[in-house]
């Protein structure tokens, strides 16, 4: 329940940055590996959602998101490969994260 709380409290504009200092992006990249594919769900939309702050799309990466969700676009859960792809898109926004999006896929 706790990934849902984040996913929409996120969604509040000035939210995101604030949520990301306390300290979330480990748990939620985490959960990416989970073997339950309602929590690699709802942690793909929560990181989409946090991600729409600039310098979060920067932390997201430098914690480790990429290799994740990656591996999530092979999921046989149609949904949960949408949600990766839009996190992955959402993160390549940023210039600087678009090289090595490249080099982890």
């Amino acid at each position: 329940q706790a990934t849902i709380i984040i996913r929409n409290l996120a969604l509040e504009p000035g939210n995101e940055e604030p949520i990301v200092d306390s300290g979330v992006l480990p748990p939620l990249i985490a959960l990416l590996r989970s073997p339950f594919e309602r929590l690699q769900e709802h942690s793909c939309v929560a990181l989409r959602n946090l991600s729409v702050n600039a310098d979060n799309k920067v932390y997201i990466v430098d914690e480790g998101a990429l290799p994740p969700l990656i591996a999530l676009l092979r999921s046989q859960d149609e949904n949960i490969q949408e949600q990766a792809c839009g996190t992955i898109w959402s993160l390549s926004v940023n210039a600087d994260n678009r090289p090595r999006i490249v080099q982890e896929g």
